[in-house]
């Protein structure tokens, strides 16, 4: 398996990836648990640069299992089992004078503000949620209003009747829609307030009639090229939380979001930026096109969408779904159903999390892909891995 870039192409060499969030500025990302279960997600594409992962996925098993798929892993691990020694490896850069990429900002007090590869005050302003509308054309910006904190809490009435969408207008990182509520009702509205409390500002935005949603993936390399990625659709239930992406070659947003994301992209890189980016772009009943939110790091998507193109020339797959499974299966039948899946080229494995307290609350996790000709391929594949022990 050849990704379509590595980490070195699009940073250059030097540098060290952190993909994990602060331990102490997490409000609005997944839990510690799902964290570090993900932490080498970008294993597969790390090539020599040296990366942050947690013990329990760079364990040599998980490793020899990645390699069963065709991957190649990271060489230069930086490996950390709690807060204390993930803070002593950061530690030990800064003295070291070591760059850092930061999937996300950490607070000002963890890292020096200097060491940052991607300058700290950049991924702040762009993925600030208050700031779409200066990077995104106006027309493709949702109606959109931002409130104080004390406005929003002490309001009965806003601009838009319900349904309508609320999110942290924050510095803080977040993902996988937690910072986000869709208020149908009083009682979504009530939980809103509960939630963002602790926030100085929100965004209130219309509530759109979704045909489509995709998240359009791009690099900006250091040598100065755009490389567009591909397009992932998200899975969102009804309150707006991501469950995984399809992928499929036949099923592509319109050229025009693909030309409109390059804008954006465009706009982000003559400040400053380079690396990955996710653009949420969603095509409505109406076939309006319009952007949602800006994701200016690695998206869940973005490692299954680099191996795309070889997962079809290699397995003759032409549709994905990217997702986390997890499973209480003993790491020994894990690996015997895994194995047997990737063999029958149906599972493309990511990243794999096996602790070594393994409990009902601390199960194995498995990111990857399910590849086939069709969704319905696919789909049967899932089902049968439920019967296996992956969930």
């Amino acid at each position: 398996m050849e990704p379509l870039l590595t980490l070195e192409q699009i940073f250059g060499r030097g540098c060290v990836m952190n993909g994990r969030g602060s331990y102490h500025n997490s409000q609005w990302l997944p839990g510690e648990l799902s964290q570090d279960s993900s932490s080498g997600s970008l294993l597969t594409v790390a090539g020599d640069i040296p990366m942050f992962c947690h013990t329990d996925v760079g364990r040599d098993c998980c490793l020899e299992l990645l390699q069963a798929a065709g991957h190649r892993v990271g060489a230069n691990l930086l490996k950390y089992t709690n807060a204390d020694s993930y803070y002593a490896r950061l530690n030990e850069l800064q003295q070291d004078g070591k760059n850092v990429i930061f999937n996300y900002a950490h607070l000002p007090n963890e890292f020096e503000a200097e060491q940052y590869w991607t300058p700290r005050e950049l991924l702040l302003f762009l993925n600030n949620k208050r700031n779409l509308s200066e990077l995104v054309p106006g027309r493709h910006v949702p109606s959109r209003v931002l409130l104080s904190i004390e406005q929003f809490l002490n309001k009965d009435r806003y601009a838009f009747d319900y349904p309508y969408v609320v999110k942290a207008a924050t510095d803080q990182p977040n993902g996988g829609g937690i910072e986000v509520v869709i208020c149908y009702s009083p009682a979504d509205l009530d939980q809103a307030k509960e939630l963002f409390a602790s926030c100085s500002y929100v965004v209130m935005e219309q509530y759109l009639d979704i045909r489509k949603n995709f998240c359009i993936q791009f690099a900006q390399t250091v040598d100065g090229e755009l490389v567009y990625l591909g397009s992932a659709e998200q899975i969102i239930n009804k309150q707006g939380k991501y469950s995984g992406n399809w992928m499929d070659v036949h099923d592509q947003p319109p050229a025009e979001a693909i030309d409109l994301c390059k804008q954006v992209m465009r706009k982000a890189a003559e400040l400053g930026y380079y690396g990955f980016a996710g653009i949420d772009t969603v095509i409505t009943e109406n076939n309006d096109i319009y952007i949602i939110d800006l994701n200016f790091r690695q998206n869940g998507s973005t490692v299954a969408l680099l191996f795309q193109n070889s997962v079809a020339e290699e397995w003759g797959a032409t549709v994905m779904k990217a997702r986390k499974w997890k499973s209480n299966l003993s790491y020994d039948e894990f690996e015997l159903h895994a194995r047997a899946l990737i063999a029958e080229k149906r599972l493309l494995p990511l990243c794999i999390y096996n602790p070594a307290m393994q409990t009902a609350d601390k199960p194995i996790f498995l990111s990857g892909a399910v590849v086939g000709k069709s969704k319905t391929d696919v789909l049967e594949t899932e089902r049968y891995m439920l019967t296996l022990g992956f969930e």
